[in-house]
């Protein structure tokens, strides 16, 4: 049997074995190998207990913790597949998730608050909730052994779905990509030996519904690796404890590496993925940090996160334009293709297509455009699929893959897939506003920005944060628009379409009014969103994300009142939003 074709849950297992008592996850407390094993055994025996196995999807309500990673070993040796879920999501996005994967039972904790869940099978859904007692002691009473092949509810295989992770939909609705295990193995061989620091230390940061995830949490636990569980925006460094050896980030990370957290710098190796890479971004971190090597990782969820890399060698000087995306990973067949599906010479441009080990399954419940995406395969061996990305690429004369850019209006925003249309959508849905179009914008130094433009119904009165609140409740942070600007009418070209290049950039000097701060925090701040908005005058009521800033900066923002001695996290500034919310409660 080849290493890839080994189950993840196998894989770790064997690591168990062979290095029992070396730290496998930190968060406050440290877990040894047999100590996570033992505790994902018991939770393992518990869910196949309730009917939970091969085929089956089990729901992971819970944020960045050591019983986040217990539930998730826990699933995957039911056989069956997760489906995470970010508990700071809004409740109707959850619902929604819960709904369309048609989960047999959720995973969550007890600080997690109620969201409604939809039924299952005409029966009420199954929630287990850490930390309440009847669940700690039903938990206690499994066995800590390995769970058996024939304990589990039915055979399962290499083809069967491991996680289902949600991504934007054009349509208003996320829309859920199958990943089987067969994919999942074949990802985790190629990081294992290809990112030998994964053996090493490795922050866990993102959340686990983004599939950057993958590598910083699989990857280690089946080479040996600790992982520690750590957040980006409000990390502390400290006294003694040594920098990572690994971690994988988006650029917009780099900043922030940069400035607000260095010790979170990897000492070994830096994957950059999920948006463009410029060599002027890369080289700004770089040069506090020389003898790391750097890989930019290019992948869509649709192919088991990384397919396509590029390594840049300590020393290796790199041009301020994109960084190329490389070669493609062992076991992946990459084309770039034109419209009839024939291949493009080198150097010319073409949309990227997909195929090989690490193809997900399709789209979950969506068949026609699973039919639509996933497309047979002229060039690879009979019955074989690829993916079309919708990406624009063009191949060097050495090989090599530069991204040009999109086929569509599917955008990155800090990593994370944006559809356009999902956001107009939640724009349009309130009540005030008649027609409505989202626009990506960039900005030096700030990389991609999503701003609204509204037209409100006749006779209506709109205020540009009430609709940011309204699409905050129902889509995740990532995918409110920093800005909303209120036009009469959107512009047409002469033949009818919008005519974007007449959108006018928000412009953060008109504000309602400007209220001096009046104490010693309040000044500070002003100051400090100032500097990192560029803005010349801040006054107490002054709209953060309507200055321009984004959850990058507002992370920055975080880190820099942290060493003034003001303490307050990045979701309190996503919902503060304003100098006198954020100081609403210090001295």
């Amino acid at each position: 049997m080849t290493d890839q074709l080994v189950s993840l849950p196998a894989s770790f297992e064997r690591q168990a074995a062979r290095t029992p008592d070396a730290v496998a996850l930190a968060d406050g407390e440290e877990l040894t190998y047999a100590q996570l094993d033992a505790r994902a055994n018991r939770l393992a025996r518990l869910l196949a207990g309730k009917g939970i196995g091969p085929g089956d999807v089990c729901a992971v309500l819970l944020g960045r913790s050591v019983e986040l990673v217990v539930s998730l070993l826990a699933v995957l040796k039911t056989g069956a597949a997760y489906v995470p879920v970010d508990p700071e999501d809004p409740h109707e996005r959850v619902a929604w998730v819960l709904s369309d994967s048609a989960a047999r039972a959720v995973l969550t904790s007890a600080s997690v608050a109620d969201v409604p869940m939809p039924a299952a099978e005409g029966h009420e859904l199954p929630v287990l909730r850490w930390h309440t007692p009847d669940f700690q002691d039903e938990l206690e009473a499994q066995d800590a052994a390995p769970l058996g092949e024939t304990e589990k509810v039915r055979p399962g295989g290499p083809d069967d779905a491991a996680y289902v992770i949600y991504t934007s939909g054009s349509s208003g609705r996320p829309k859920g990509v199958v990943v089987e295990y067969r994919a999942l193995g074949a990802y985790l061989t190629y990081a294992r030996n290809s990112y030998p620091s994964v053996a090493g230390v490795c922050l866990l940061h993102s959340s686990v519904s983004f599939d950057m995830a993958v590598t910083t949490l699989y990857a280690p636990l089946t080479a040996g690796g600790t992982v520690r569980i750590t957040d980006l925006t409000d990390s502390r460094p400290v006294a003694g404890e040594e920098p990572p050896t690994f971690l994988k980030v988006t650029p917009s990370h780099l900043a922030l590496l940069r400035d607000a957290v260095p010790h979170c710098s990897p000492s070994r190796q830096l994957v950059v993925g999920g948006e463009m890479l410029t060599g002027t971004t890369l080289d700004n971190w770089r040069r506090a940090n020389p003898g790391t090597e750097v890989v930019n990782e290019y992948g869509p969820t649709e192919a088991a996160v990384g397919c396509c890399v590029r390594t840049v060698a300590p020393g290796a000087e790199v041009g301020p334009g994109a960084v190329p995306i490389g070669r493609a990973t062992p076991g992946t067949r990459l084309y770039v293709l034109d419209a009839g599906l024939d291949r493009v010479a080198p150097g010319g441009t073409g949309e990227l297509y997909i195929a090989g080990d690490q193809l997900a399954r399709g789209y979950l419940n969506q068949p026609a455009l699973t039919a639509g995406k996933f497309v047979a395969d002229p060039y690879g061996p009979p019955g074989s699929r690829m993916y079309r990305t919708g990406d624009v690429v063009r191949e060097r004369p050495d090989g090599e893959l530069e991204f040009l850019g999109r086929m569509d209006d599917q955008i990155k925003i800090r990593g994370y897939r944006v559809e356009l249309g999902e956001v107009e959508a939640a724009v349009i849905g309130h009540p005030a506003v008649r027609h409505a179009v989202v626009t990506v914008r960039e900005e030096p130094g700030r990389g991609a920005r999503l701003v609204a433009y509204a037209v409100p119904e006749t006779g209506e009165h709109i205020e540009p944060h009430d609709v940011l609140k309204h699409v905050g409740s129902s889509l995740p942070d990532y995918m409110v628009p920093s800005a909303v600007v209120l036009m009469r009418a959107l512009p047409l070209t002469a033949n009818g379409k919008l005519d974007a290049k007449r959108l006018p950039a928000p412009d953060s000097t008109t504000r309602t009014g400007y209220t001096a701060p009046g104490t010693a925090a309040e000044r500070t701040l002003c100051d400090l969103v100032g500097e990192l908005t560029g803005v010349a005058r801040v006054g107490l009521d002054d709209d953060f994300f309507a200055l321009g800033g984004d959850s990058v900066l507002a992370a920055r923002l975080a880190s820099r009142a942290r060493k003034e001695g003001m303490h307050f996290s990045l979701r309190d500034i996503l919902h503060g939003r304003t100098v006198r919310a954020l100081a609403g409660d210090l001295p």
